[in-house]
């Protein structure tokens, strides 16, 4: 069920301490189909997410036998969550429509977060996805709350496209540059790569917070800018519509993560087995759709309302961030506090040793023979 958080006394309060925080088809012939394409594919999975029953690809698919819920008896229980949409929490959304939660006796309470830090301080969820640079801050800050886990993958799929006469970064000398966010990861990464490619930030380009997803791509089509930082689909999409693409953002910064899982302290003190469901449900759905492409990609591309050829050029352009490594390495999180500080996003670099918990990622990890417990590490 889609709830949107209504402001509350209770909120208000726990605004003061969001101080210091940063706040997801077919080929197509010209840039004007492109613009439309783009947005019928956000529309498309924007419907598909909002939708409380049914599969988007018609019939639900089943949870297979060998899932580690299947041989418990699991006391039902309803988690209020706020997970991420789009291509970024693609295989968890098929996970939800599918209704493998509820085969582990867990009722996913979907809520719209736009200031995740205020409705945990408000105490109205309990587990979240997001950018750690959202939570180090909060948690230093006293916001009861704990990182638990990486997403899926921790590793910014990010993609830096630009007008088809834009052939080289030495090109962007003098453009408008879309950076997604005014303050933020995003605009973060954005400045990160420009200057690691010989552009000066602060010279050589005019910076505009352009938006995400199809708002930022329309923002490229219209030319209101010049080239920007996008998601996937869209750098498919762009590609297909003889855009240029300068660069995959990861290659630049393989130490900077952008995806963390959070859960409540009073979750982790009183319901430590819902958090592991939790990551269960959502480590094996992620592992289960990477090694069954051919099986999820019909849903994906119904999901995200592209053409299955385009979403599967999409989602295998970047499987190489698909990870699905559930423990945290503190000395990533320590590097994106770091980046964060350096380009003025957070007055100071927080310390990372008291923000996260490995105990249920490293349980999940081994159960489900994840990262280091993979075969062949």
């Amino acid at each position: 069920m889609k709830k949107l958080f209504k402001m509350k006394t209770k909120r208000l309060l726990s605004l003061a301490l969001t101080f210091a925080l940063t706040a997801s088809l077919a080929a197509c012939a010209s840039p004007e189909e492109a613009k439309n394409a783009a947005q019928g594919a956000a529309n498309g999975a924007a419907a598909s997410a909002a939708s409380s029953s049914g599969s988007s690809a018609g019939t639900k698919i089943s949870v297979p036998k060998d899932a580690p819920w299947k041989s418990r008896d699991n006391k039902p229980v309803t988690v209020r969550a706020g997970f991420a949409k789009g291509m970024t929490g693609i295989a968890n959304q098929f996970a939800i429509e599918n209704g493998w939660y509820e085969d582990a006796g867990i009722t996913i309470d979907e809520l719209d977060i736009p200031n995740p830090v205020s409705a945990f301080g408000a105490g109205e969820v309990d587990i979240a996805d997001g950018d750690p640079g959202t939570y180090i801050p909060a948690i230093v800050n006293q916001v009861p709350i704990k990182i638990v886990s990486n997403m899926w993958r921790s590793k910014g799929a990010y993609w830096i496209i630009a007008k088809p006469e834009i052939k080289t970064w030495a090109d962007l000398k003098g453009k408008k540059f879309g950076t997604a966010q005014a303050t933020g990861g995003m605009k973060m990464t954005s400045l990160e790569v420009l200057t690691k490619n010989g552009v000066n930030i602060n010279k050589d380009i005019e910076q505009v917070a352009n938006g995400f997803y199809q708002t930022g791509y329309a923002t490229l089509t219209s030319g209101n800018v010049d080239a920007t930082i996008i998601h996937q689909p869209y750098a498919t999409i762009a590609k297909k519509a003889g855009y240029t693409v300068l660069g995959k953002t990861w290659e630049y910064m393989p130490a900077y993560n952008t995806g963390v899982l959070v859960a409540t302290d009073k979750m982790l003190s009183e319901q430590p087995d819902v958090v592991k469901r939790v990551l269960e449900v959502y480590y094996y759905a992620n592992d289960y759709a990477k090694n069954h492409l051919d099986e999820f990609l019909p849903w994906a591309s119904k999901y995200l309302n592209i053409d299955q050829d385009v979403a599967r050029e999409a989602i295998e352009s970047e499987i190489e961030l698909w990870e699905n490594d559930p423990v945290v390495q503190p000395d990533r999180l320590q590097k994106t506090e770091d980046l964060l500080k350096e380009y003025g996003m957070q007055k100071q670099a927080y310390p990372v040793d008291n923000v996260y918990d490995n105990k249920i990622a490293d349980e999940v990890a081994r159960e489900l023979k994840l990262g280091k417990y993979a075969s062949g590490n």
